[in-house]
């Protein structure tokens, strides 16, 4: 004899489980945007002319900062855009 959940009659078919929504990692997203965003603005400030008054380190170190906030920022976007996207489908 099969033991059957009390709220299906006997010999029912199993219910399927509902899919799981899928959401992203914030936190990761973010991170990693940032990171990728301050390797490609100090990567432009050391190939890129020098500036007068200010040496390769800290240009590097000023445009690699504001390049985290663009990542940061385009990964955050990014993040929602696949969350709201993933949502939809279910």
């Amino acid at each position: 004899m099969t033991q059957s959940s009390p709220n299906l009659p006997p010999n029912s078919p199993p219910r399927p489980r509902p899919e799981k929504v899928r959401i992203p990692n914030f936190k990761r997203f973010l991170i990693t945007g940032a990171i990728l965003g301050f390797i490609v603005g100090a990567a432009i400030s050391i190939v890129g002319d020098e500036v007068q008054g200010y040496t390769t380190t800290t240009g590097a170190l000023y445009i690699g900062a504001f390049g985290a906030f663009l990542g940061t920022g385009l990964a955050g976007v990014l993040g929602i855009l696949i969350d709201r996207s993933g949502r939809d489908r279910s």
